[in-house]
């Protein structure tokens, strides 16, 4: 495997942020390839808890992160925000 590639597969990460905050309390999770920025103590662990169910999905389907095609990608988040769709998700290479 090229250096260039080894590199990228190292910074695939999921960002998750949020701009509900009225608490001025400064709210960072980091995990497995995410960090989580801001919101209220509410979206932040809804933040949290999506980021950790996508990562299920993924492993689930035997893959890592910096694995998945687009489609893949938008396929999970799909059948992750069904219930209540009221997250953004991006895919960015």
């Amino acid at each position: 495997m090229k250096k260039q590639d080894e590199a990228s597969q190292k910074n695939t990460v999921l960002y998750g942020l949020a701009f509900d905050n009225e608490d001025n309390h400064k709210r960072i999770t980091s995990g497995e390839n995410f960090y989580i920025l801001g919101g209220s103590e509410k979206t932040h662990e809804k933040l949290v808890g999506k980021i950790m169910e996508f990562n299920q999905v993924v492993k689930k389907y035997g893959k890592q992160l910096h694995d998945l095609s687009e489609s893949e990608y938008y396929a999970i988040v799909q059948e992750i925000s069904a219930k209540d769709g009221k997250a953004c998700w991006f895919f960015n290479l």
